[in-house]
């Protein structure tokens, strides 16, 4: 058995995986100036999956990094997302291109794989070590230093061990308590068919030439939806097909393909003709199952090292329009923990129970999104015709998901990460450099960060200096930091007598 240690003065950080959420962990622990080393099982990065969409939330942070604007380049959605009756009615028409000025960064929908190389190109250009064909077959969760056993016997050791593997995440299954029975997998009762193909048909093809225009179109119909998104500027198009699938014959297999004709048949004449005539240009599509997604109760394993984030701990209903956006807050967030920490392996620990500390009441609030959208547009057409109430607004097919956009991580962690790191460890004292440093590597100027309401702040102490980040005694922040700490501090004291 070979062992390597990530030897370095700097964090020594391991990513497992290399799907969005480990992607951009790397760039953000990189831009910390952290030693970053990902691993991945497979032989490079994923060529799999349609559209993503990333929220104006992630868009922020993304653009920050300076990789928003390659990927909005690569993007396609530009101008406004229509949605329809079945019928292709216009019923609401949303204009994106207000967004940057509204919630601060555009949408930014395409290509995974396009979107995944950017991701890719710009973590190794701040020397982020990618190593393909590296599967990890075992964690060793020691608390002081956390390793992993690599299938070729070779061990690989650092200071931190994040865990970004996906919605499969084989770690979950490794690091679990002995005696907590798996989570099952609970099918919601509900499925998506979805694909992806080249343009060339479509363009040639008068009935739906449009639909690569860069709009994102939406049709609502009884308990389901459509949607299209075009992608690489006008040279893609993929569709989802969201339907109640009582036969549950839907799998979780991206290579899964069934015929075209398993989702239009399910379309009868009474839909839009242009809808139908683009679907039926594509020659497969993946049926995909969506699960009622239970959010897992450990984020952190038990000797405080090595934490979870993105799918592999909060996957999302596909409705939710948030997966992906809030797998780069998870980045964001746990790679400015670890730096307010002081960047050293002793505040590991505390670095990884304040990101969950800060994102858990986020990520739940983003989860509970899903069924509730799914359950707007599938309900909507039966309410515009029912007799007996009032039509629903238009409006009220506006993604509940836009409610999300204005919030920025970073700041948001700058601001409460004290209080927070407190309540989870009183003996914890954070030294105002170490804010300095991770702001400033983060590209963001602290002057410029909002602060909470006025009233009821402590004073900063003199050798703190004059950041009012750095103290938040007897606000609302210090509160839910502590209340939150609490419910953390509960359920870990179970697992680790579950683990003894």
């Amino acid at each position: 058995m070979a062992f390597s240690s990530l030897a370095s003065n700097r964090l020594r950080v391991i990513i497992v995986g290399t799907g969005f959420a480990g992607l951009a962990a790397a760039i953000a622990c990189a831009r910390q100036n952290f030693a970053v080393t990902v691993l991945e099982r497979s032989s490079g990065l994923s060529p799999h999956g349609d559209s993503i969409l990333f929220g104006s939330n992630a868009s922020k942070l993304l653009h920050r990094w300076d990789v928003g604007a390659d990927m909005y380049k690569r993007g396609a959605s530009r101008g406004k997302w229509i949605f329809k009756t079945q019928q292709g009615e216009d019923i609401w028409v949303e204009d994106l291109d207000e967004f940057p000025a509204i919630y601060g960064a555009p949408i930014l929908q395409g290509k995974r794989a396009s979107f995944l190389g950017s991701l890719g190109v710009e973590a190794r250009l701040l020397g982020v070590q990618i190593r393909y064909e590296s599967e990890v077959v075992k964690y060793w969760d020691s608390a002081e230093e956390p390793a992993v056993v690599l299938a070729s016997g070779e061990v690989v050791s650092g200071d931190v061990v994040i865990v970004a593997d996906g919605v499969h995440s084989p770690a979950r299954h490794l690091l679990a308590s002995r005696d907590r029975p798996a989570v099952p997998k609970r099918p919601s009762g509900y499925s998506i068919h979805r694909a992806v193909m080249t343009s060339g048909a479509i363009a040639s093809d008068a009935t739906c030439a449009d639909f690569l225009d860069g709009t994102i179109r939406t049709w609502v119909g009884d308990d389901c939806h459509v949607c299209t998104y075009p992608m690489e500027h006008g040279n893609a198009l993929a569709f989802t097909f969201t339907h109640r699938d009582e036969q549950r014959e839907a799998s979780l297999d991206w290579r899964n393909k069934k015929p075209i004709a398993e989702a239009t048949e399910q379309l009868d004449a009474s839909w839009d003709p242009a809808l139908r005539a683009v679907l039926a240009h594509f020659p497969s599509t993946l049926h995909w199952q969506i699960l009622d997604e239970t959010p897992e109760t450990e984020w952190i394993s038990a000797g405080g090292k090595i934490g979870f984030i993105g799918d592999a701990v909060h996957a999302m209903m596909p409705t939710s329009l948030q997966g992906g956006s809030q797998s780069i807050e998870d980045a964001a967030t746990i790679a400015l923990c670890l730096a307010m920490a002081g960047s050293d392996p002793a505040g590991v620990r505390v670095a990884l129970e304040t990101y969950e500390s800060l994102r858990r009441p986020r990520v739940q609030q983003a989860q509970s999104l899903g069924k509730q959208q799914q359950d707007l547009w599938h309900s909507f057409a039966s309410r515009a015709s029912s007799s007996t109430s009032s039509p629903p607004r238009p409006s009220s097919l506006r993604p509940l998901s836009f409610a999300l956009y204005a919030h920025d991580a970073e700041h948001f962690a700058l601001v409460n990460f004290p209080a927070y790191a407190q309540a989870n460890d009183p003996d914890f004292v954070m030294q105002r450099r170490w804010v300095v440093e991770a702001a400033r590597n983060a590209g963001i100027d602290l002057a410029q960060v909002p602060r909470p309401p006025a009233g009821g702040h402590g004073s900063t102490s003199e050798s703190d200096g004059p950041l009012e980040v750095l103290r938040e005694r007897g606000n609302g922040s210090e509160r839910a930091a502590e209340s939150t700490a609490k419910v953390l501090r509960t359920r870990r004291s179970t697992l680790l007598r579950r683990r003894s």
